[in-house]
């Protein structure tokens, strides 16, 4: 179990100075070389037949118009938070520092959730208070976090003028983050909050008899299971095969070219976690399992 959400001071100065840098169009760094404009990275459930995503990129384009917002994803299945955590989760890392991420997938809009914003040393994170952060805290032990309150801030509303109970995403989400890359601080739209503790999801040490749960079910159909594969010789030595649905998986791979056809087998995916898969098939339908199987380590 980790804590978090103590009061929040530490982390600002650094990033904020060099955010609101960043808040120029095109800026050039001392080496002379030219970087490109603040980001905010969107990840929603919103789909893509609808004017959601639309509108909500040009809520903040109309407050930062230097922006740029990219798409991690608006495919995430409706109201599936787990599954929004995953994806959040195994793509963070990889943006340039100072990335804002907005994150929506939102079953409790209009209610009295909390919309939280999270500070880290490289990134800043709103999202509803519903579990859609808890991957990426239970991974980022420096971390502050704030209730995000218009209220606090006075005669200035970093809100959109009217705000709907069912769009929070036009109306809050999307002004913060853009206020956000403008250099705006969080302390400034929000009063620091406590998360509690984040239950640590993770298997670094599986073992024989250990129970596991599937992240996420990709649309390949490979399991991605909750297993870290940091220890690829440890997995290999100890972990001696999967019960799932029934069904045992007992074969290691190293890629997808060496499974053999129609067979189920464990491999250690881009993610860095273990995953059931099936060359040139599907693993979630060759093994009749959905995200909430579980599962059950086997030894030797």
């Amino acid at each position: 179990m980790i804590s978090r959400g103590q009061p929040a001071a530490a982390l600002e100065p650094d990033f904020f100075r060099t955010l609101h840098f960043l808040s120029h169009p095109l800026f050039t760094s001392r080496n002379g070389m030219r970087h490109h404009r603040p980001i905010v990275a969107l990840l929603t459930d919103f789909g893509s037949g609808e004017h959601y995503v639309g509108t909500v990129k040009a809520v903040m384009l109309s407050i930062n118009p230097s922006l740029q917002i990219v798409d991690i994803t608006h495919d995430v299945e409706p109201q599936n938070v787990r599954q929004a955590s995953y994806l959040l989760w195994a793509s963070y890392r990889y943006f340039p520092a100072c990335t804002i991420f907005a994150c929506v997938v939102d079953p409790g809009v209009g209610s009295s959730r909390r919309i939280l914003g999270v500070q880290t040393k490289r990134y800043s994170f709103i999202a509803p208070d519903n579990g859609l952060l808890d991957l990426v805290l239970s991974t980022e032990p420096e971390s502050r976090a704030y209730k995000i309150d218009d209220a606090r801030v006075g005669k200035r509303s970093f809100f959109l003028e009217r705000i709907s109970s069912t769009f929070h995403a036009r109306d809050i989400f999307a002004p913060v983050a853009a206020h956000l890359s403008r250099g705006v601080k969080l302390s400034s739209i929000g009063n620091p909050a406590h998360l509690g503790r984040i239950s640590q999801v993770f298997l670094s040490a599986a073992t024989a008899g250990t129970r596991g749960s599937i992240l996420h079910i990709d649309r390949f159909g490979n399991i991605i299971t909750n297993i870290a594969g940091d220890d690829e010789q440890f997995l290999s030595e100890n972990v001696k095969g999967i019960l799932m649905g029934g069904k045992r998986v007992s074969r290691w791979i190293r890629n997808y070219a060496e499974g053999p056809p129609n067979t189920p087998c464990m491999i250690i995916g881009s993610s860095g976690l273990v995953e059931i898969v099936v060359k040139n098939g599907n693993a979630a339908r060759a093994m009749g399992v959905n995200a909430s199987t579980p599962f059950r380590i086997l030894g030797k």
